[in-house]
């Protein structure tokens, strides 16, 4: 169903913003007059839209562990026997103004308006994942939603420690490319034309290491403005380029090839759709509204294009593993385990240790990617370093023959 961008007045005459998903424009519309809005605004957001700066959402994330603790919070409110609106009242205004309020309050006004909480938080797609809005959709049918909101926010909970984890490893590697950056800059920028003015004057014929210093720095000092532009140009460009499913489709393949750092990304995507497809069958979602939902956790077009076909098996008919088998994508493991838990009748159970073994496989790739990434740096600065030295050190032999035949003119 296509989705749509809505701004309306609600009854106290409060603006409010959302997306929603209908089958057409006229039937939405409707929707949101039965819940008491007065539209001022409804479009269709597309792939192809034009106005593409709202759809960045700059400041409108809301940081993961905000996140949970308001989710945790909310479900042990549910589990003590608050009513649900009382609850998200009370979890509301323990938070500052921010983008998770701002949604939070959106979501109490609309369930007072009469909707349910999953179509609430549906429509707030770039604050509450759709895994949240679909596990809520099940304990509002079967009358546990305490226990999905527990058992997404422990979810949420070991998929933030991943995350840092992978963060945490890169820290210092990239900590460390930048300080050579700079180091690199200062030294070329402002060391190396104050020596090769000097043996200008001295009259040394400069070798092809110290001229090619010079001209970087000569480039650097003229264009040093490019270079600053540069940086928000990226920022914006590159996403803007990503969402181009051409050059997402080769980026995303791409990554999968590099040498470590790819097995990386891939157990990490194998871990994240276990992970998540393990945690809606558990909370009672079919396999076919679960594959959907975690296709979209995996992030990476070239493994949901396979999830796809894998979604479509499934819907024929096929075994679960059979179909991951067929691709050639998931791993011999992957698929036995998946076996086992259709033997058993065990899905989620084997789902969950999937998910830990590639948590471990994660961990241990991490630290040979890290220990591979230190010494190829540390060899990185070293040649710089011998090239500074270089073209420093060369001239320097011409001009001790210069002294020793009567100094500089």
């Amino acid at each position: 169903m296509p989705t749509f961008a809505y701004q309306a007045r609600d009854e106290a005459g409060r603006l409010v913003k959302g997306f929603q998903e209908a089958e057409s424009q006229t039937l939405l519309l409707q929707q949101l007059r039965k819940a008491g809005y007065l539209i001022t605004r409804l479009e269709e957001k597309t792939q192809q839209s034009t106005s593409w700066l709202p759809d960045l959402q700059f400041g409108k994330r809301v940081d993961g562990q905000d996140l949970l603790m308001a989710i945790l919070q909310l479900a042990n409110l549910v589990e003590a026997g608050l009513p649900l609106l009382t609850a998200l009242n009370t979890v509301c205004e323990q938070w500052a103004d921010g983008p998770l309020k701002e949604a939070l309050s959106a979501v109490v006004r609309d369930i007072e308006s009469g909707e349910k909480f999953s179509q609430a938080l549906k429509k707030h797609p770039h604050i509450f994942p759709k895994l949240m809005v679909s596990m809520v959709m099940v304990g509002e049918q079967t009358g546990k939603l305490d226990l999905v909101l527990m058992r997404f926010s422990s979810f949420l909970e070991r998929d933030m420690a991943e995350r840092r984890a992978l963060q945490s490893a890169l820290s210092y590697p990239i900590l460390l490319f930048c300080a050579s950056i700079v180091l690199v800059l200062f030294v070329v920028t402002f060391v190396v034309p104050q020596f090769s003015e000097l043996f200008v004057k001295a009259g040394v014929r400069m070798p092809a290491p110290t001229l090619f210093l010079c001209g970087v720095g000569k480039s650097i000092r003229q264009y040093w403005w490019l270079m600053i532009l540069s940086v928000p140009a990226a920022g914006v460009g590159v996403p803007l380029l990503m969402r181009r499913p051409d050059v997402r489709a080769f980026c995303d393949r791409w990554i999968l090839k590099v040498p470590i750092f790819g097995k990386v990304i891939y157990q990490t995507v194998i871990l994240r759709f276990a992970r998540s497809l393990a945690t809606l069958v558990a909370s009672g979602i079919s396999i076919l509204s679960a594959l959907d939902t975690a296709r979209e956790m995996v992030d990476n077009q070239m493994i949901e294009a396979e999830l796809k076909r894998v979604r479509s098996a499934v819907e024929r008919g096929e075994k679960l593993s059979a179909a991951l088998a067929a691709g050639k994508i998931f791993h011999p493991d992957v698929v036995q385990m998946v076996k086992a838990g259709e033997e058993s009748g065990r899905m989620d159970a084997m789902l969950d240790k999937v998910a830990d073994f590639y948590e471990m496989r994660v961990n241990f790739s991490l630290k040979q990617m890290v220990t591979f990434l230190e010494p190829l740096l540390l060899m990185g600065m070293g040649g710089i370093v011998v090239l500074i030295m270089a073209s420093l050190i060369l001239p320097m032999f011409d001009m001790v023959k210069v002294l020793q035949n009567g100094g500089l003119r």
